[in-house]
């Protein structure tokens, strides 16, 4: 029991791992001309994109490259897990027939890859006791395609009827169910999920799974999302967009034949499109020969991407007087010379031998001490130099950190279209304040992003801050020690829902979302 266990731990492992090395950076730096440079890049993006796209920086400049697009090598070999998604609403008359008859004649007139497995799962709502709300048609992916064939004939519609929201089903916990089947397939397999739907999610309170959830799930896995769907309900744009953000695609018919085609053309093209494509990318280094890391910055559409440091080569003996043959020859000549006026010296001079060995090996200690304390302050100086460049780069990271954060959260504002609204009671003064911002300040001074003109409100009275899955309020009132009055109780720090009365001194605010 033990042994499978470790069994699974390691191929879990492994899956990880090979996850991982299929996108950034491949192999290893080559440093074989040094001070010129070359790694390949592979982005997950299929699309071939262009130089002005990629930015690359040392020591926080911008530095010239060149730049080469590389050909695929052996994409056609790769091994793929295809799951099917089979969207199956009794409300939406003629989809499931649709989608038994395009998977139907797909299986039966498509010519597969050897190498290739197919699964297809049914899907609509998930009921309370399920964890999984797939249904899938074989116990494990197959390469028989007559297997899946005759399950899809055999398989019978839903006539299931919802009386809430019946037109929409559990269509992105279906989608995330799916990768996490994709998941556990063995790592050398690409994983891809071809979903035939209307586009519908389901949006009930409580809806365990959004777009955005899939999408960081879909990426993380690197899992495409191809989408066929069935326009019944017009159109439904946030599907595309989950489709074209994983690089899959999307097509959309009520008519079999040309959604067959279009399924067809998604197969032909999945190795290529899986594999993404691969940079070559060389540039020359402003770093030294002293055999350390050195770290550089790539920035694709201004996205920083995760890149290593490279190591510089060591500086040996014969590189030093290549480079600095000149010296290394006035520094040999000075030494003969040194060494011949020392022999005449000592032949002319035997009587005072003892006194110039002595002066000269006082001499020598004078300015062993002297270079010694120069080394000495040298090195403390490097050490100086060295700690101010961690700390600027750890600040530089913060920052970068922060506004990535910052950008995040307003793009997940966006995204949730989340822009609450305050309606204000001060006094006789009544108006409405929009919140478009992920941090809002409140309080009776003008530099304030909310002003409450009353006595009674602190300077910085409050702050309303996006946390991501909503918005909370702090107490930064130094007067009012006891918190904020929200509903008739004081809080400090509180999550706020729409509806929440907020007290500040005198004035009032009604939390809408």
């Amino acid at each position: 029991m033990k042994r499978i266990l470790i069994f699974y731990l390691l191929v879990s492992l492994c899956s990880g791992v090979q996850s991982q090395i299929q996108r950034g950076l491949k192999g290893n730096y080559n440093t074989e001309n040094f001070p010129d440079i070359s790694f390949v890049w592979n982005n997950a993006n299929p699309d071939v994109l262009e130089q002005s796209q990629f930015a690359l920086t040392e020591n926080d400049k911008n530095i010239d490259f060149n730049f080469a697009v590389l050909p695929k090598i052996n994409v056609e070999q790769k091994k793929k897990s295809i799951l099917f998604l089979w969207e199956d609403m009794a409300s939406h008359k003629g989809q499931s027939e649709f989608t038994r008859i395009l998977l139907s004649r797909f299986l039966n007139e498509t010519r597969l890859n050897d190498n290739d497995k197919l699964n297809i799962a049914i899907f609509n709502r998930k009921k309370d006791s399920e964890r999984n709300v797939l249904q899938t048609l074989s116990p494990d992916f197959v390469d028989a395609n007559n297997k899946l064939s005759d399950a899809v004939k055999n398989r019978k519609n839903s006539n299931e009827n919802f009386k809430e929201f019946p037109l929409q089903s559990d269509l992105y916990l279906a989608i995330n169910n799916g990768i996490d089947s994709l998941k556990k397939q063995p790592a050398d397999r690409i994983g891809i999920i071809i979903v035939v739907t209307a586009g519908l999610n389901i949006k009930a309170a409580g809806a365990s799974t959004e777009m955005e959830t899939v999408r960081k799930n879909a990426l993380e896995a690197g899992i495409p999302v191809y989408v066929i769907k069935y326009p019944v309900f017009g159109d439904t744009p946030e599907i595309n967009s989950l489709s074209e953000s994983t690089y899959g695609l999307s097509t959309a018919s009520v008519k079999v034949e040309e959604a067959l085609i279009e399924l067809q053309n998604f197969y032909k093209s999945l190795n290529t499109r899986c594999y993404g494509q691969d940079y070559k990318i060389t540039f020359t280094t402003t770093a030294k020969r002293d055999g350390k890391s050195h770290l550089i910055r790539l920035a694709i559409d201004k996205v920083p991407q995760r890149i290593p440091s490279f190591t510089a080569p060591n500086m040996t003996l014969g590189l030093w007087i290549k480079e600095n043959l000149w010296l290394f020859i006035a520094l040999l000549v000075v030494f003969i010379g040194i060494m011949a006026l020392l022999i005449i010296f000592l032949i002319r001079s035997k009587k005072k031998k003892e006194a110039a060995i002595q002066a000269n090996l006082e001499n020598v200690r004078q300015e062993a001490d002297a270079k010694t304390n120069e080394a000495r302050q040298e090195v403390g100086r490097i050490r100086q130099e060295q700690l101010a460049y961690q700390q600027n780069q750890e600040r530089e990271k913060r920052n970068i950190e922060e506004h990535a954060e910052e950008e995040r959260l307003v793009q997940l504002m966006q995204t949730k279209n989340l822009f609450p609204r305050l309606q204000c009671n001060v006094g006789n003064n009544n108006f409405t304040y929009n919140i478009s911002k992920i941090r809002t300040t409140i309080g009776r001074g003008k530099d304030n992003d909310l002003v409450l003109n009353n006595e009674t409100v602190s300077g910085y009275h409050a702050e309303i801050v996006f946390k991501g899955s909503g918005f909370e309020i702090t107490n930064k009132s130094k007067s009012y020690t006891k918190g904020i009055i929200i509903n008739g109780q004081f809080f400090q720090n509180a999550a706020l829902k729409s509806g929440d009365i907020v007290g500040l001194g005198e004035a009032v605010i009604t939390f809408y979302v």
